[in-house]
């Protein structure tokens, strides 16, 4: 196999490749596991989770949307503005009702929209080049 530069790809042992995978998992798992024990001694775990739920959001509509789409200007507001309503809906649900009940939540929130987003820029499968 060779790389992108034409050159052959020198390949480790498979068994270390087999430890490096391993080492580095763990290395997240704490990692993810510091910075959460953080938050809850600092009392910012809800905060932390709504920046968690963006995120996930953001990778939604990147990857159902393109992120050419987030050139336009009527676009990212949209989205940004969604972006609001999606991190303060999560954050009274799961305040007021728990985790559990935000799943359905959940589901409701993001048909609405992309129901919106469908009929205010097209489908998703409208993209063209991306």
């Amino acid at each position: 196999m060779d790389s992108v530069a034409g050159e052959p790809v020198r390949r480790l042992n498979k068994s270390l490749d087999r430890l490096l995978l391993a080492v580095s998992g763990v290395v997240v798992a704490a990692a993810g596991f510091v910075v959460f024990w953080i938050a809850d001694y600092q009392r910012i775990t809800s905060w932390l989770l709504a920046g968690c739920a963006a995120l996930g959001f953001l990778v939604i509509i990147g990857r159902t949307y393109g992120i050419r789409k987030f050139k336009s200007a009527s676009f990212a507001s949209f989205a940004a503005l969604w972006l609001v309503v999606h991190v303060c809906a999560f954050l009274l649900v799961v305040d007021y009702l728990g985790l559990l009940f935000y799943l359905p939540f959940l589901f409701v929130e993001l048909w609405v929209g992309f129901m919106i987003a469908i009929w205010r820029f097209g489908s998703p499968s409208d993209r063209k080049g991306v």
